[in-house]
């Protein structure tokens, strides 16, 4: 990725719904480990598991920052994200 290397907002855009695209499979993937994992809980204690989320979040920083990405901004992401998926999971426990 080069800085100025784009002739147009459009372009810069374009190029941002590709990523979101590819983003979106990944997050669909990723939802269907997350099922896969439910499975093998029992309980919502399970599902929150504090030391997981903590550990997934220091892996992911540590990557943001080998990727040049702000770590700060990855992991409110990923806070947002896991959130969202232990919904999900107690969801599919409690069924």
């Amino acid at each position: 990725m080069e800085t100025n290397s784009y002739k147009s907002l459009e372009d810069v855009r374009y190029n941002i719904d590709l990523i979101d695209k590819v983003i979106i499979q990944l997050i669909s993937e990723r939802s269907f480990f997350v099922n896969e994992a439910a499975r093998f809980k029992k309980n919502e204690q399970e599902v929150e598991a504090p030391h997981r989320v903590e550990e997934v979040i220091g892996k992911i920083r540590h990557v943001a920052v080998s990727k040049k990405l702000n770590p700060n901004i990855a992991e409110k992401v990923y806070r947002a994200m896991i959130g969202v998926f232990i919904e999900q999971e107690k969801e599919a426990i409690n069924r």
